[in-house]
């Protein structure tokens, strides 16, 4: 820096470990310069190289800029190099001493908070884990000493937080703090969010600047019952939840998410185990052609019976598998699986009643999909037609573009395609027109309540009308009631599906219940017309 002006904006903007100044200078002295980068940045190294070597300009120096040390001219290149690597080391050791001044490790914190519970001067005892979101991405682009650095500088020092206030570094890109409450009825997430505002949020590493954002879990307990280890941990328990939840940054423990973690873990490791241990199962729900009166095909759907949970529901698990990457292993064995069954009973059928399954997002986006549906469907010998895939609404809002592309290849197999929920995500004409697929499913929340009011039926008319001007199939799905039936048939509805014909059933009782679906549910006299819907 040429000028005193320019020095204070680069320490401003960057962490540096040294800093050498002249003495005399035209703005200010050299002692006047290191005074204010002290107060900028204190764990800076500070080294006047001068050559005015009197007393009175070094006692300056070491009062006012309380410097390292006092370098005086002629110099040469190595000695100052020795110089510079000894001010470095320095730097080194304020800035790790000055860490454990400010910022503890856990152990030290736990023991803080027992200490607390024999005072009588706060109400509420508050443990907060922070937890830096996507902190692998950030150490693989900064490295592990410039995290280190980055670690250190965004928490809020001594100065900038009020004394009830502690503040602990558990382990990478964790905090834990420690907050007293001395008046009853404070709002405690109001406490913790301007605690968080006192972290750096962009922090500056080698001029470039970093987003930082946190998830957080607190635990509360009074003054007189604090138990400091169970209290940082519970606040964790609280911060796993919040980092699964996806929305919510801030949670509060309660003994609920102590039992809801504990399913979690249960459920991840059951599932490691489950496939090679056979736990799966595949249970059919009928799909009906209403002109024709005959099985249009089934939706088969997962079950899973855990030999140590018990029958654990696909709402409870298939989200898991998806965040875990369990999902791509467990699709690929109920492809398979619907593909073989479907197959032992159409053996000699090249079109007609299909099978689909459902697949999700996270399926589709793996490269080596397309390849094993390929493999399906040699391995099994079903003719593609006989194969449906299930997609969801939601998956366009990622990547159209690429969802297209790969829903082409799909359709280039011969395979069909089908939008199920539609009507609940990202309903758009604009996408749906781009879209390869055969078949439309109403989603239930539309059927179930659509005899209820003139608008809730013409909703469902219009979905229906929607589908057929674009050349598409519609499936109404969560058919519970002959009146529905009757009205989906005037509407022009194609395919029916839902307990008012079958339950998912098991594979052994899927062919016997479709013959007596076709006989009991779908006799002419069932589906006379009950006037114009």
């Amino acid at each position: 820096a040429t000028t005193s002006a320019e020095a204070l904006n680069i320490l401003k903007e960057l962490p540096v470990s040294v800093m050498v100044s002249d003495y005399s200078m035209p703005e200010q002295t050299g002692a006047e310069l290191l005074e204010q980068a002290r107060t900028i940045r204190p764990e800076t190294v500070r080294i006047i190289l001068s050559g005015n070597n009197d007393q009175t300009a070094t006692i300056a120096s070491i009062n006012q800029g309380r410097i390292f040390k006092f370098l005086t001219k002629p110099f040469d290149k190595d000695s100052l190099r020795a110089e510079i690597d000894l001010a470095i080391a320095e730097w080194h050791s304020r800035v790790y001493s000055d860490v454990e001044k400010r910022i503890l490790k856990q152990t030290s914190l736990v023991q803080l908070i027992d200490k607390y519970q024999s005072q009588d001067d706060f109400v509420d005892a508050i443990a907060v884990v922070f937890a830096i979101r996507e902190f692998d991405l950030l150490k693989a682009q900064l490295g592990n000493f410039k995290t280190n650095e980055l670690l250190l500088n965004i928490a809020p020092s001594h100065a900038t937080r009020d004394d009830g206030i502690t503040i602990a570094l558990l382990d990478e890109g964790h905090y834990c703090s420690f907050i007293k409450i001395a008046r009853p009825g404070v709002d405690h997430q109001a406490v913790i969010s301007a605690l968080l505002d006192m972290f750096e949020s962009n922090p500056i590493v080698d001029g470039r600047k970093h987003s930082v954002a946190f998830d957080i879990g607190y635990a509360v307990a009074q003054a007189t019952d604090v138990d400091g280890a169970a209290l940082v941990e519970n606040a964790k328990t609280a911060l796993n939840a919040a980092r699964e939840g996806q929305m919510r940054r801030i949670v509060m423990f309660d003994a609920q998410l102590t039992s809801n973690r504990g399913r979690l873990l249960a459920l991840e490791s059951g599932l490691r185990t489950a496939l090679g241990e056979n736990e799966f199962v595949l249970f059919y729900q009928p799909k009906i052609d209403i002109a024709k009166q005959t099985l249009h095909g089934a939706e088969a759907l997962i079950r899973w019976n855990s030999g140590v949970l018990g029958q654990v529901s696909p709402f409870e698990f298939i989200p898991l598998t998806e965040k875990n990457g369990m999902i791509d292993d467990i699709g690929e064995w109920v492809m398979n699986e619907a593909a073989r069954q479907w197959r032992c009973w159409f053996p000699n059928i090249e079109s007609g009643p299909a099978v689909s399954v459902n697949v999700s997002s996270v399926q589709l986006k793996n490269t080596d999909f397309i390849h094993n549906l390929e493999r399906t469907l040699v391995q099994h010998d079903i003719p593609p037609s006989l194969l449906e895939l299930e997609i969801t609404e939601s998956l366009m809002v990622d990547d159209m573009n690429g969802v297209i592309e790969i829903l082409n290849q799909i359709k280039n197999l011969g395979v069909k395609l089908s939008i199920d929920d539609f009507g609940t995500g990202y309903s758009s004409l604009s996408y749906l027109s781009r879209l390869p697929v055969d078949t439309i499913k109403i989603d239930r929340s539309f059927i179930m309540p659509m005899l209820e009011s003139d608008e809730k039926l013409a909703m469902v008319r219009n979905l229906i009308r929607l589908g057929h001007d674009m050349g598409m199939q519609l499936v109404a799905e969560g058919v519970e009631a002959i009146d529905q039936l009757l009205v989906l048939k005037e509407l022009g509805c194609d395919i029916t599906q839902g307990y008012y014909f079958s339950p998912p059933v098991a594979a052994d009782e899927f062919i016997g219940k479709s013959s007596d679906i076709m006989n009991a549910h779908m006799h002419p006299a069932n589906l006379q017309s009950v006037g114009s819907a």
